[in-house]
């Protein structure tokens, strides 16, 4: 059976305001520094406002493409069928 919880008012200010954090203090993939305040990330700012998400059991949104993975010639793909599919099929005699 599934079990609703509900936060109060501050709880959700607190997410809220650690939200924000996240979204500034991103950790580059292409320098390991966080783009906010130039250290070697995660920064503190970046690790306090995980720490509210973990007491908190909830989970951050994320930005795709905030680390700047360009940086370091990363790109989309698109996965094609998987050539060995062939091999897991099983086949009744």
């Amino acid at each position: 059976m599934a079990t609703t919880v509900y936060l109060s008012a501050a709880a959700i200010d607190q997410l809220t305001t650690a939200q924000r954090a996240l979204d500034e203090h991103v950790t580059s993939s292409a320098t390991g520094y966080c783009l906010r305040c130039q250290l070697i990330g995660p920064c503190p700012t970046n690790d306090q406002a995980a720490a509210t998400f973990t007491r908190y059991g909830r989970l951050p949104r994320r930005t795709p493409g905030a680390t700047r993975p360009q940086l370091i010639n990363a790109r989309r793909i698109t996965a094609g069928p998987d050539p060995a599919a062939h091999l897991t099929r099983r086949y009744k005699p």
